[in-house]
């Protein structure tokens, strides 16, 4: 049998969310090539994050240090690499479908900012989103169409993608998620509800909703309850700013950003998760709060739904309105708060679930 050659492309991924991916990936490849006639071949910006033994690491230390060496590598230097290592399958984690020559191409797209407005104040507090938004749309569009598949993360993306870029080979490829669920609690008062908001303070998270709701809450009610809100404390962004100074008297526990144990913790600990953000492609806490067994509030918004899959304590509030999510607050200290619910909207049978499914479908002919 014929070896069958692969390139994982991840060169941009280098932190947080997106590091995970191409680490999370390249490990269960690694795993799922053992005793295959199967040779990997990855392209990272950092080769000494990444030890897989049947693993060639091809570092690219450039890729991250402007956009002009990451359009060069994408539209010019991979097709001369390309040429020269002669892949069977060219598989692109970071949204863009490069200009190379193999039998067969994949991209993974799991950038929320093109599926986002950007508002004066996302242009205001990182202007970085507002050009995402605009820069991700035109370039997720390049060479699209030479995919074999698409992957992206929920069907209502899916659905966008077809419209928009007028293609019907998209598969929806759930994020892999490892229930991680801790014993340990942080201290918290026990005379009060505990309302919880796990955030990398980004514009587009939408922390401002929340404090605009606190505002609506009746003071008498404010007193049985605590909000956690993390990103907030030892963060100097020009939207942390803001938000401190627009809301310093709007009583809030401002929380650092937490590691992965003490956010466990924290889970094991509140009652309640809130989550206002505007745009996720995803929506890990959901998943984790999920795992939790904990009460949800959520955006009513298609990603959050879709996350958070058939779930009975969970109730949802529009955006345009944080009195929505006042009256809720109201309502739970009260005990007369009555969960929506959310069932599964779309036929999950030909999702793929975790990485290994994912290997399985690119490696078969």
């Amino acid at each position: 049998m014929k070896r069958k050659k692969i390139v994982i492309s991840g060169i941009n991924m280098v932190e947080g969310g997106i590091y995970t991916i191409l680490h999370n990936a390249l490990q269960e490849l690694s795993k799922h090539i053992e005793n295959k006639e199967v040779e990997v071949i990855a392209l990272v910006h950092d080769s000494s994050k990444f030890q897989f033994s049947n693993i060639t690491i091809i570092e690219i230390p450039l890729s991250k240090k402007s956009w002009w060496f990451r359009l060069y590598y994408e539209y010019f230097y991979f097709k001369k690499l390309s040429k020269q290592v002669q892949p069977d399958i060219w598989f692109s984690l970071h949204d863009t479908t490069p200009n190379v020559v193999a039998k067969k191409q994949f991209v993974y797209c799991h950038h929320p900012t093109t599926l986002f407005k950007p508002t004066w104040k996302d242009w205001k507090f990182d202007y970085k989103i507002g050009v995402f938004s605009v820069l991700y749309d035109f370039l997720f569009k390049i060479n699209i169409s030479k995919n074999h598949t698409v992957f992206v993360q929920q069907h209502w993306i899916k659905e966008i993608f077809e419209k928009r870029f007028n293609i019907t080979n998209i598969k929806v490829a759930i994020p892999q998620f490892v229930e991680e669920i801790s014993k340990e609690k942080i201290a918290l008062n026990e005379n009060k509800i505990h309302f919880f908001y796990p955030s990398f303070p980004k514009s587009f998270k939408n922390i401002e909703y929340l404090f605009e709701a606190i505002k609506l809450v009746p003071e008498e009610v404010l007193n049985s309850c605590e909000f956690h809100i993390t990103g907030l404390k030892n963060n100097n962004t020009k939207y942390v700013n803001y938000l401190n100074e627009k809301y310093k008297s709007t009583e809030a526990n401002r929380l650092k950003l937490l590691n992965k144990n003490i956010m466990l913790k924290y889970y094991n600990s509140i009652d309640y998760l809130v989550f206002p953000s505007k745009i996720e492609t995803w929506g890990l806490p959901i998943s984790e709060a999920k795992a939790h067994h904990k009460n949800m509030l959520l955006a009513n918004l298609p990603y959050a739904k879709e996350a958070c899959g058939n779930y009975e304590n969970v109730s949802f509030f529009n955006l345009e309105n944080p009195k929505e999510l006042a009256e809720m607050i109201t309502e739970i200290v009260a005990k007369n708060h009555v969960f929506q619910g959310n069932k599964i909207a779309y036929n999950t049978n030909e999702d793929l679930h975790n990485w290994k499914e994912v290997f399985q479908y690119i490696l078969t002919d």
